[in-house]
This record gives C-alpha cells, structure tokens and sequence, in this order.
C-alpha cells in the first residue's frame, strides 16, 4: 500500500495534465479553424432596399464579426441567375442571402432565416389622401425585380392594373398621371429624397419582400457560416439603416406606418422552379382563389 499510494497519485497527476492539454489543443484548434475560415456570402438584391446596400451592410457586419472571431468575411453581389449558374456549376459559397420567391436553390441550402424585410404600400401625393377610391385604372404598379408585385395588386384588387418598371413608375406618379402608386419602402424613400409631401397606406393582404440567408449544404465552414448568420440576427435593430424592416426596428419618420404589419399573405421562402412557374402563371391570369390556396 505505501508503494500503490505514491503511484495512484502520479497516475492521477498525469490524467489531469493529459486532459487540461487535451482541452487547450481543442480550443486552440477551433480558434485557429476559425482564424483560418475565410467565408464567402453572396448577396442577391431580389427586390428593391429602402437605402444604401445591402451588401455593404452585410460587409461591415463581416468586418465585426472578424474582429471578435478571427474569421474574415467576403460578401459580393450577384445576380439570381449567376447565382443558380454557379451552383449549377459546382461553385459554391458558403452564405447566401436572397429574396423570398428565388427559385432553384432549395436544394443546395440548409433551412432559412429572415435577417430582414420590405413592405408593399400604396402612395399619393395628395396628403389628405384616403384610398378609398382606388382602383385598377388610377394606380400604377411598381413591378420590382425579381418580387411578385402581380400577386400583391390582385390581393388588393387591382388585377388589370398598369405595371412599369420601378422608377418609371414612381415618375408617372410624380408626373399626375396615375393618383397612386403600388410601390414599396423605397419609393417613400424616393419621394423623401424629391422633398414632396405624400401620404402612405401599407399593404397587409401580401408580403414577399422577405431577405433570407441560409447556410450552403456543400460548404465546408458551416460552423462558422451559422456563426455569422447568428451575428447577423443578433443586429436585427440596425436593419434600420438600411431603410428595411425587422421586429426590432424603429423608426420616427414615414417609414412609422410600415413598422409591425402582420399581412394575411406571405411568400417567405425560396421556391422549386415549377412552384415558380405556377405562381407566375397564377399572377398572369389574375385568379385571386387560385393565388391564395398556392399562399396557403
């Protein structure tokens, strides 16, 4: 027993050292995982923001995030199609954030989360304005990018109703030639930067203006990918900057109205390309019954 003592003691001390420089390699290992991660984010501008860019926003909040992980972002813009290209391709990123509706990706991501969003509205320049009068013949639609603007003018019963590009619609209100406009966040942007008054009523039938970001299933950093989709949403009250929209954000200008609307409606999440397809169909033929059970 006076020899066993000594020995179980040494054994002992030896266990412990084995297991304190056992969690300080793993620690410095997944330090050094993330000091080595370089993560790609590709953004896509599906629809149009309030103010300044999302990219760069995205960027800044990479260039944070790298600061307190040691993990550098890259965040670049590209467009729906060079995005469903390059997938196709084989070339991937490991961070997309893309607008509700973008078909063709849902098979190479990994569930979505909502970092931020827009809003349909109505617009007049009349500022005692109602709305009660509207009607397919005195409202231009802003037809957006690659949003459904079709599908929110049919929930508010505007089928039929004229559809132009965006700033070609927001002049042919200026202009007087339409008493509203079917626009979204950025047109009361527009109109503040022009300096007129104007009168905003927000759309609650349908919302697709809705950013997600999703981790790639093929990225080979999804530790530190979820990560910086964590720290994005851990910032969802400086989306405000941004002139878009989360449950966080406040504003004490125009933008007030478009704050908290829950709508009856929504298209949140990326799309098969036949999904695509038929909800495009739908909007062209203006069946509001059909629009709905495909929203349900």
């Amino acid at each position: 027993m006076p020899i066993l003592k000594p020995l179980i003691c040494a054994l002992l001390c030896i266990s412990a050292i084995i297991t304190f420089l056992s969690l300080s390699i793993k620690n410095s290992g997944t330090k050094a995982d993330n000091e080595q991660a370089v993560l790609a984010v590709w953004q896509i501008d599906s629809f149009e923001g309030g103010k300044g860019s999302r990219a760069d926003f995205l960027q800044k909040l990479g260039k944070d995030f790298s600061a307190s992980t040691g993990c550098f972002v890259n965040v670049i813009s590209v467009s729906a199609d060079a995005l469903r290209m390059n997938l196709k391709e084989g070339v991937y990123p490991d961070i997309i954030s893309y607008g509700a509706g973008t078909y063709g990706i849902e098979s190479y991501i990994e569930g979505f989360s909502v970092w931020c969003r827009g809003g349909y509205c109505f617009l007049s320049l009349e500022p005692s304005a109602d709305f009660s009068d509207i009607n397919k013949d005195n409202t231009i639609v802003n037809k957006g990018k690659d949003n459904f603007a079709g599908a929110a003018a049919i929930m508010c019963g505007l089928s039929g109703a004229a559809m132009q590009k965006p700033t070609g619609a927001y002049v042919k209100l200026i202009n007087g030639e339409y008493k509203y406009l079917l626009g979204t966040q950025r047109d009361i942007y527009r109109l503040k930067t022009r300096g007129v008054s104007f009168t905003v009523k927000p759309i609650t039938q349908y919302n697709d203006l809705y950013q997600n970001v999703s981790v790639v299933s093929a990225s080979e950093r999804k530790g530190p990918a979820q990560e910086f989709i964590e720290y994005i949403l851990g910032k969802a009250d400086a989306v405000s900057k941004l002139g878009l929209m989360t449950d966080k954000t406040v504003f004490d200008d125009e933008m007030k109205i478009m704050q908290n609307i829950d709508c009856e409606y929504k298209l949140t999440s990326p799309m098969s390309m036949d999904a695509y397809d038929k909800l495009k169909n739908i909007i062209q033929s203006g069946d509001i019954n059909m629009l709905k059970n495909l929203l349900k």
